[in-house]
């Protein structure tokens, strides 16, 4: 793999995109998937050992976010483990870079 450029820090998605994505209406949920955001991002830089999305690649990692937000949102009752979904881990996974 050659060089990877690295884009500025940005959001990846608004809240709007989430909750259209999610299909919420209303304002009660803002507050939790507003946390949910945030974590999704987290964990699919962390599944890939990067801290900024690659440049040229926000879509990819923004699809892949969004699965990680559905799946949390389709588990917030807490009633198990959510992890990052296989879809978006083979999204991203050219991507990651492995340290030994």
């Amino acid at each position: 793999m050659g060089n990877v450029v690295i884009a500025t820090l940005g959001p990846l998605y608004t809240l709007d995109e989430v909750k259209q994505h999610l299909r919420v209406e209303g304002e009660d949920d803002d507050t939790l998937i507003e946390a949910m955001m945030d974590a999704a991002e987290q964990q699919v830089l962390q599944f890939c050992n990067i801290s900024l999305v690659p440049y040229g690649k926000e879509a990819t990692f923004k699809v892949a976010a969004l699965m990680g937000i559905t799946a949390m949102y389709d588990n917030r009752a807490g009633e198990g483990e959510v992890t990052l979904p296989a879809s978006s881990r083979n999204l991203i996974n050219p991507y990651r870079w492995l340290r030994v």
